[in-house]
């Protein structure tokens, strides 16, 4: 079942008003199995069957920012390469230009961390130590 559509159809129905003329309007433009997926997705979210966590992580992934894909490489949780190697497949010139600008940064950082590193280990030290 494809979530992400069917929370974009809940968000737009059930972003009106309780009993509003604009909520029956939006209701009503739904086709029947439409009308089924969203209360069967409504019943999900309020029983705890569904949660919405998952569904917004779908939407990342099929529009993953370079701001998540820096956060998913740095962090150490399971299933994190799983998606990068999902996203990988699904676009791989992004994926090429992320990694690329990623190891950058990372190389920029590993610079300027042995920079300061030196920088305090001959700081108050005579030049012949040096």
């Amino acid at each position: 079942m494809d979530y992400t559509r069917i929370a974009k159809l809940h968000n737009k129905v059930f972003s009106t008003p309780r009993n509003s003329p604009e909520r029956e309007k939006a209701y009503s433009a739904l086709s029947e199995a439409d009308r089924a997926a969203v209360f069967d997705y409504d019943m999900g979210i309020r029983s705890g069957r569904i949660k919405a966590v998952n569904i917004n992580e779908q939407e990342e992934s099929e529009n993953m920012t370079y701001e998540t894909f820096k956060w998913k490489s740095d962090s150490g949780e399971r299933g994190t390469l799983r998606e990068l190697s999902k996203f990988a497949k699904e676009s791989p010139e992004l994926y090429q230009q992320y990694r690329e600008r990623y190891h950058r940064e990372q190389g920029e950082q590993q610079k300027l961390h042995n920079r300061r590193l030196t920088e305090s280990t001959f700081k108050n030290k005579p030049y012949s130590f040096r």
